[in-house]
């Protein structure tokens, strides 16, 4: 019988995986049904031959590592298309996440907290900035840094102006005029030959210092670059790929209307989705409110806890944590009696679908202007965000958050574990290190700790 090559570190890893979800109380039965449990993706391929199409690959065992970059290697060599879009797919998503880290650390250090001797072609970061929040008072400073000596930037501000001047209709022009780096014919199975991406050192007003900056339109065309690599790959997988990504875009970018599309296994396998139903709640989610609770109570088990924890509009915590411990439980009952015996990696696939729950419930609470809870859903996901179910996408998202509520150190440390699985994160990581430095140097004295 043929197994998975990483069965074997999903073995060795069972005593020391993911953090436990807190232990169901005595009332909570589960909310999710057998039928819709059987669709998740862990108890359809628990079964030897439904899981062949990915044992013995050495794409899927650097995934299961962790290894975006090799994996991408591997499905290359193996000219695994679909595989391919989906690496390139999180890319896409990894590089939009990046992009709003850096714009909300931009307009915190140099438009909240902004200083006398600030740069002047801060402007331009502000002005980009903006247009990746769809922030209009940023976006209006766009148009005054033509006269610096910083090699590109005039030229790239006075681009960015004209298609603001133009309606600031999105996307703009990123392969040509407003894109900060030229990135060469999107290639599947590759990563972008940037060369250098643009790195400014801006001199300070009456100083005789500079400053670092980054960027934050290279992260755009980076995400760019991966969309189209992604749709070459797999060129059928279009609209899935479409879904996929849409819980991750940029606020400015429009979200493409409701459609029945198929999830394929392929995007699917040791994610935070649990069924293909997830990932169209998770997108309809961004478009459509929390309307997309009620509408997905058929084909995701995350739908139905969010709708079962509900109450009077606002999110329970405590019930969530419950149901989503029951739902681990249940899929890891659910994979043994489908593979007929329990198997070590049982628990680590049940994991994905823990922490998912979870993130389903955070995005809806947010939904519902509900900060407090989702918040602690957010919390709590990214504590079990452990193991085989740690997600880069994930922990960028949560940087990015962090960025945007004014805590730099939790996303400096989520960032600094993520710079070389992301090629070209040192353009956020520079606002990011900007941010963290004013704060300090703004805080008050700090008390004495017992």
């Amino acid at each position: 019988m043929r197994r998975l090559i990483f069965l074997a570190c999903l073995s060795s890893a069972c005593s020391g995986g993911a953090a436990d979800v807190s232990t169901p109380a005595a009332s909570t039965v589960g909310a999710v049904s057998p039928e819709l449990l059987a669709q998740t993706w862990q108890v359809r391929l628990a079964v030897d031959t439904a899981r062949a199409p990915f044992e013995g690959r050495a794409g899927w065992v650097a995934w299961f590592q962790g290894k975006r970059l090799e994996a991408l290697q591997g499905f290359s060599a193996e000219k695994d298309g679909a595989a391919m879009a989906r690496v390139h797919a999180e890319y896409a998503a990894m590089y939009r996440q990046a992009a709003l880290l850096g714009a909300h650390a931009t307009v915190q250090v140099y438009g909240a907290d902004a200083q006398p001797t600030d740069p002047a072609e801060v402007n331009y970061l502000l002005g980009v900035s903006g247009a990746m929040l769809a922030d209009p008072a940023w976006r209006g400073k766009l148009g005054s840094a033509g006269g610096t000596k910083v090699a590109g930037l005039a030229a790239r501000d006075t681009a960015w102006k004209a298609w603001a001047d133009a309606g600031a209709t999105w996307p703009p022009d990123a392969p040509t005029a407003t894109a900060p780096c030229t990135l060469g014919a999107p290639e599947p199975g590759k990563t972008p030959d940037s060369g250098t991406l643009p790195h400014y050192l801006l001199p300070e007003q009456g100083e005789s210092t500079s400053v670092d900056a980054g960027d934050v339109a290279t992260l755009w065309a980076l995400a760019q670059w991966h969309d189209a690599a992604a749709v070459a790959a797999a060129p059928d997988y279009a609209d899935a790929l479409r879904v996929w990504t849409d819980p991750w875009r940029l606020p400015t970018e429009a979200r493409a209307p409701a459609a029945p599309v198929t999830i394929p296994d392929t995007l699917l396998f040791m994610s935070a989705m649990s069924t293909g139903g997830d990932a169209l709640f998770f997108a309809d989610l961004e478009r459509d409110g929390v309307a997309a609770v009620a509408a997905h109570q058929s084909d995701s088990p995350y739908a139905v806890i969010v709708s079962r924890c509900t109450d009077a509009g606002k999110i329970q915590v405590d019930c969530v944590l419950d149901e989503a411990a029951a739902l681990g439980k249940a899929i890891e009952d659910g994979m043994a009696a489908a593979a007929g015996k329990e198997d070590g990696f049982h628990r680590l696939f049940a994991d994905f679908a823990r922490v998912g729950a979870l993130r389903a419930a955070d995005r809806t609470a947010m939904k519902l202007e509900d900060r407090d809870a989702g918040g602690r859903l957010r919390i709590n996901a990214l504590d079990r965000t452990t193991g085989p179910a740690r997600d880069p996408l994930f922990l960028l998202s949560v940087a990015a958050w962090d960025a945007g509520n004014r805590n730099s150190v939790r996303a400096e440390e989520l960032v600094h574990s993520l710079l070389t699985e992301v090629p070209g994160l040192e353009a956020a990581r520079l606002p990011l290190d900007a941010l963290h430095i004013r704060l300090s140097r703004n805080a008050a004295p700090s008390q004495p700790k017992h």
